[in-house]
């Protein structure tokens, strides 16, 4: 019978809880890029430039349609290919902001989408232009409503950031497989990571919906 021996990996828990802060780091600033680029790409979308549109377009194509472990490799390797090397930490936030902020694209237009076209009509009447229009009617009443779904998003970004292990950043999992290899205890390892990411995740999603539901409170 199996028995797990649990004490070797909670010795080293110090250690997976520094990562766990790397991690959190990574995937916050990462999440701030993919909103910054979402937005953006919302912009473009409603401009009257159908090389703009056309340009959103492809990105989304782009970034969704091919596996976000390509992209990381992709952009650390073929920087330096280049000449131009990114840092490992850097080339990581900037796959993750990139490939998830073809996703908050894709929330924020639905969510622009159902703002009420009287209340642009409205805006438009009132001799307001299409910036104006866009950050003070049409983004404050979209936000209020993409809550879940970009906390939803921010959660699995979290969780991808694990695949920054293959090109050196020491983020949890790649913490991970050091006490693995330091308590010959892979098992109860990987049982204490994956309850770490576990335990974030479930923060992450109660924290939206509460506070989506304090917003709509508030609305009503």
């Amino acid at each position: 019978m199996l028995e797990l021996n649990f004490a070797p990996v909670f010795k080293a828990l110090d250690q997976l809880l520094a990562a766990v802060m790397v991690s959190l780091g990574i995937g916050i600033v990462a999440m701030a890029l993919a909103l910054a680029v979402g937005t953006l790409g919302v912009a473009m979308s409603q401009a009257r430039s159908k090389a703009a549109r056309a340009a959103v377009v492809t990105y989304v194509d782009l970034f969704r349609g091919t596996p976000l472990l390509v992209q990381i490799l992709a952009l650390f390797y073929g920087s330096t290919a280049l000449g131009l090397p990114i840092p490992p930490y850097a080339a990581g936030i900037i796959a993750l902001g990139l490939y998830y902020g073809a996703y908050v694209l894709e929330i924020l237009r639905g969510a622009f989408e159902g703002v009420p076209a009287g209340h642009v009509d409205a805006a438009r009447s009132l001799g307001m232009g299409s910036v104006d229009i866009f950050r003070r009617i049409q983004l404050p009443q979209a936000l209020a409503v993409v809550i879940s779904p970009l906390a939803g998003q921010f959660a699995r970004l979290f969780k991808a950031s694990s695949l920054l292990s293959v090109i050196g950043v020491a983020e949890l999992t790649m913490r991970g497989h050091v006490v693995m290899t330091n308590t010959l205890a892979p098992i109860e390892t990987w049982i204490v990571v994956a309850g770490i990411y576990l335990f974030f995740n479930t923060f992450v999603v109660v924290g939206a919906i509460f506070l989506e539901r304090r917003l709509t409170a508030g609305r009503n």
